[in-house]
């Protein structure tokens, strides 16, 4: 696959010895919901999807929608602290930071180059992420004697292959390990051009003592349950179907005619409770996560709807992310 062993020295080729990542001499993990917001909407409750995964001081983001940085200062995480970043798929409420991000590290001379890893195109992004930065560039703020390095040296980008139906390692270090697999939020018409490029992707990260499964935005899929098997967390998205519905129906500017195929992408490229309770009892998690809330509208405070459903397939605990919570 394209991915494997295109870092630099962030990262690392060899094996990690199975010591580097015993739960007995490996700092703690924790599972930081930096926004838990579904959707393209900026809100004042509920920021867009972003995540980081903490193991001892070092941050590895999980999606990195609007809000994302100022959402790691609430958290209280650096961004110098960052040692990669995974985009699970490029809609706009999860990549809509990455820039930002990239030119953030630079203007504080964090000039490590950073792995980011993400869906075909991430390359191509980043590079032309980088070149709308070059006026950034030319009004440098500090950096020494012999100035700053090009942005462009502070990142090393990566495509992850297009069909990863069985989970692959996508990234390693002495911290954790990363797998992937495509799952299934597009649904293109076949033969069109969405379809042969765009994709999404679910990830697995396994840390010293605790393993997290991150769906990203999926419909139900088998890949997915593969990836989540045994996983002590499993973060999901979720939505609450009959409320979106609701909301489209009073929606001024959505024409009637459009209401069903608009229905019919939520049914199939997200989870719903029911779903979710599938998943989780196939995969036999230890316990559900949810993030992404869909509408995830500020004022909410029924928040059963989320939930409904979840049983009787999955008996263990199921909780309701909060912006800024730790698992």
């Amino acid at each position: 696959m394209k991915i494997l062993w295109m870092m630099a020295a962030a990262m690392v080729t060899a094996a990690v010895p199975p010591a580097v990542l015993a739960a007995d001499v490996a700092p703690a993990a924790a599972f930081v919901t930096l926004g838990t917001g579904g959707g393209p909407v900026i809100r004042r409750e509920r920021a867009e999807p972003a995540n980081a995964v903490v193991v001892g001081d070092s941050v590895y983001l999980f999606d990195v929608g609007a809000g994302t940085e100022r959402q790691m200062v609430a958290a209280g995480l650096s961004m110098h602290k960052v040692k990669a970043v995974f985009v699970s798929h490029h809609h706009i409420d999860h990549n809509a930071d990455l820039g930002q991000i990239l030119a953030s590290r630079w203007m504080f001379n964090s000039y490590q180059p950073l792995p980011v890893i993400g869906p075909p195109g991430t390359a191509r992004m980043v590079a032309d992420l980088v070149a709308a930065a070059r006026t950034v560039e030319l009004a440098p703020i500090g950096g020494g004697p012999g100035g700053k390095p090009p942005l462009a040296s502070t990142v090393k980008a990566a495509d992850l292959d297009a069909e990863m139906d069985e989970p692959a390692e996508i990234y390693r270090d002495a911290n954790l390990r990363v797998l992937a697999v495509t799952n299934t939020h597009y649904h293109f018409p076949p033969g069109s051009p969405q379809a042969a490029f765009s994709r999404s992707y679910a990830f697995r990260i396994e840390t010293p003592g605790r393993v997290y499964v991150f769906t990203g935005d999926t419909g139900p899929s088998k890949n997915v349950e593969r990836l989540a098997r045994g996983a002590d967390v499993l973060v999901s998205e979720v939505i609450n179907l009959d409320s979106m519905v609701g909301i489209l129906k009073r929606a001024p500017d959505l024409k009637p005619a459009m209401l069903p195929s608009m229905i019919r992408h939520m049914e199939q490229n997200h989870l719903t409770p029911v779903e979710i309770g599938k998943l989780a009892a196939a995969a036999g998690v230890k316990e559900v996560v949810l993030t992404h809330l869909a509408p995830g509208e500020d004022g909410e405070r029924d928040l059963s709807g989320y939930v409904r459903g979840i049983q009787p397939a999955f008996m263990g605990p199921v909780r309701i992310a909060s912006d800024l919570q730790r698992f």
